[in-house]
């Protein structure tokens, strides 16, 4: 599921970056966008350090 929004969001600035001026996307879409991607990457990264915590 994360990565189907990491790919979808790449894919969404790829666009933007391709049509420059011409592109229907705001700034703060592209930054969200961006954060996206960032974060996304950081969450997949992080999957193989889990911390187990014990409740007693």
């Amino acid at each position: 599921m994360i990565n189907n929004r990491i790919k979808q969001a790449k894919f969404q600035l790829s666009q933007h970056k391709t049509q420059g001026v011409n592109s229907s996307l705001s700034i703060f879409e592209v930054a969200k966008l961006m954060d996206t991607v960032k974060k996304g990457e950081e969450i997949n990264h992080s999957k193989g350090q889990s911390i187990f915590f014990s409740l007693n």
